[in-house]
């Protein structure tokens, strides 16, 4: 958490779709046919002493099914790599410029002598200095996938959008509180004032939409618990966040990812 360095997860495809977990959160779902390579901000995801990193190959076809969807594929070659990186603050996100801090590697290069199951998994533990600490979310209770705590995370997403369709500022914070706490304590270099400004600019390109926030449907919400099932990330079966803004000049889905968790006893936004 050094203003003078920043941890990036990175996922590197070819031939497969994959996802990147750290510490049991995906961070990154990629699919080769669209980007092989991308990066995804870690610090707020890394904690004090042992970590995991994770890639999940060729994973299950929704997100709830992600790693119970198991079938058999014939050969083709296939490579995934997972890393995370720790780069000088304003330089490119790239092993050329940066410190491997972990690294695991799938590749099936060689045809076997039949089809394989999928999905499959490989994984690496690293450790990182202890005063780094944890997160709140982390001591939160494991969660029950049900039909009341969907109930319960699409009421966080109807006062949610409410908010935004008002365009009260005080009532988006408030929903986004335990989230900007960790941010500011994983990006020194940020400020509460900082973050409440980018949060305002966000209400102003709200604002200017005919209705900003993305129709939603409950029935194509597929969430799933991350996290050592601490964590309920809301997505529909087709892996696009379930709440999305409108873009205010083209119209299009401009995805809002989100993650809750039940802090004193209240499911809260907490990524």
């Amino acid at each position: 958490m050094s203003p003078r360095h920043v941890h990036l997860a990175q996922l590197e495809v070819s031939g497969c779709t994959a996802e990147l977990y750290l510490n049991g959160v995906p961070l990154v779902r990629l699919d080769p046919t669209l980007y092989p390579l991308t990066n995804a901000a870690a610090e707020e995801y890394l904690v004090g002493g042992t970590n995991e990193l994770e890639v999940l190959v060729e994973p299950g076809r929704h997100p709830s099914s992600t790693r119970s969807d198991t079938r058999r594929v014939p050969f083709r070659p296939m490579k995934a790599v997972a890393r995370v990186l720790k780069v000088p603050d304003g330089e490119p996100g790239t092993v050329d410029y940066g410190e491997t801090v972990a690294e695991t590697v799938f590749g099936w290069a060689q045809p076997p002598p039949d089809e394989r199951q999928v999905p499959v998994t490989t994984s690496v533990a690293f450790t990182m200095p202890r005063d780094r600490g944890g997160w709140p979310w982390q001591d939160a209770p494991r969660l029950t996938l049900d039909e009341r705590l969907v109930d319960e995370a699409c009421g966080v997403l109807d006062v949610l959008e409410d908010a935004l369709r008002r365009g009260d500022v005080s009532a988006v914070l408030s929903l986004v509180e335990a989230k900007l706490d960790d941010v500011l304590r994983g990006y020194p270099a940020h400020t509460r004032a900082s973050l409440e400004d980018e949060l305002r600019a966000l209400m102003v390109y709200v604002d200017a939409a005919d209705d900003p926030v993305f129709p939603r449907d409950r029935k194509d919400h597929d969430f799933r618990l991350v996290g050592g099932g601490r964590l309920l990330e809301l997505l529909d079966h087709d892996f696009t966040t379930s709440f999305a803004l409108r873009h205010h000049e083209r119209g299009t889905r401009q995805p809002y990812p989100l993650m809750l968790a039940r802090l004193d006893g209240v499911l809260r936004i907490v990524r």
